[in-house]
């Protein structure tokens, strides 16, 4: 990875200790930078502890040596005390419970200074990345492969009209049933946090989208998936705001997701689905052909039931559909 450093910056890594901590310091400063290209307008930008813990476990010793060195800051609130404005404090700004991690910023120019070349994993190193760039390959494309910063989703050419570019090659697609409405069911679980309405759906096995068209006359199944999204990722209007009123304790939970920045629930969702369909799914899949959708998997027609066996024991608690391309 090319990257360019400060004098500054060096000096804060060489504060680190011998030639293994310096090197591990470097590390952890690339991955600061891959995390800065999605800023916010305040400069802010996500540091999810399971993200670093990969590139060195005692990532946190580097943190503390960037921040009394002024390279990095993190963001903060206030709590103010109602009682007594002489005892108000000021705290870490992330929550476990809500999903959010802790926000920092860089105080330095990180786009000047020398470029070098950092050993630094990159996603070509990765199986999930392999076995894509090899389907490609046997299907006659390139290997164009790009993984972006928001939900970590992962892009090339071909996925964009797979339904037309792909049909009739004896292909497969295994997809998730109503995929981002069970995540956020599930999460919600996973936190002791139940909304009886919504609950009562996925432990009967409804169709999420079914039941809104049902509830909220809506036209159809489209309107009611274009209805959840604006319910995840706009910054609070939604066309129909029966969804409130249906789901009053979801609502409250995807606000405190949208708290900080309205887009935090939109990306919370889809690095969760990422986590399932990239990271673990694909990376650990028992062939070596498949290429990916978001939630969903493009196989070959032989390894179908091998990779519907698979996806079922994994993930237990999704539902998978699927069909012929």
């Amino acid at each position: 990875m090319r990257i360019k450093i400060t004098q500054p910056i060096k000096d804060s890594i060489n504060k680190l200790g011998n030639k293994t901590a310096k090197k591990s310091g470097l590390k952890v400063y690339c991955a600061l930078l891959i995390c800065a290209k999605r800023k916010n307008k305040q400069g802010f930008f996500d540091c999810p502890s399971d993200y670093f813990v990969k590139i060195n476990n005692r990532y946190s010793k580097v943190f503390k040596q960037f921040l009394q060195d002024g390279i990095i800051e993190y963001h903060t609130n206030l709590q103010i005390d109602p009682e007594d404005i002489f005892r108000t404090k000021v705290t870490k700004n992330y929550s476990p419970d809500l999903g959010y991690c802790m926000k920092y910023k860089f105080l330095v120019d990180i786009e000047a200074g020398e470029e070098i070349e950092v050993d630094f994993k990159t996603n070509r190193e990765y199986r999930w990345y392999s076995i894509i760039e090899n389907s490609l390959n046997k299907l006659g494309y390139t290997s164009d492969i790009k993984r972006d910063s928001f939900g970590r989703r992962v892009h090339y050419s071909v996925m964009y009209d797979y339904k037309t570019e792909l049909a009739g090659k004896g292909l497969y697609v295994i997809d998730s049933v109503c995929s981002q409405p069970r995540l956020l069911w599930l999460i919600m679980k996973k936190k002791g946090i139940i909304d009886p309405v919504y609950d009562n759906i996925f432990e009967n096995d409804y169709d999420f989208y079914n039941h809104l068209v049902c509830e909220l006359n809506l036209k159809d199944r489209q309107e009611a998936k274009d209805l959840f999204m604006f319910w995840i990722n706009s910054s609070g209007y939604v066309p129909n705001y029966g969804i409130n009123k249906l789901f009053p304790i979801t609502s409250s939970f995807i606000k405190g997701l949208q708290s900080r920045f309205y887009k935090d629930s939109s990306a919370y969702l889809q690095r969760q689905e990422a986590k399932i369909w990239i990271d673990d799914l694909l990376e650990n899949l028992p062939v070596n052909f498949a290429l990916p959708i978001h939630d969903s998997l493009i196989i070959r027609r032989e390894d179908f039931n091998e990779v519907l066996q698979y996806c079922k024991t994994k993930y237990p608690e999704l539902r998978f559909s699927s069909k012929e391309l």
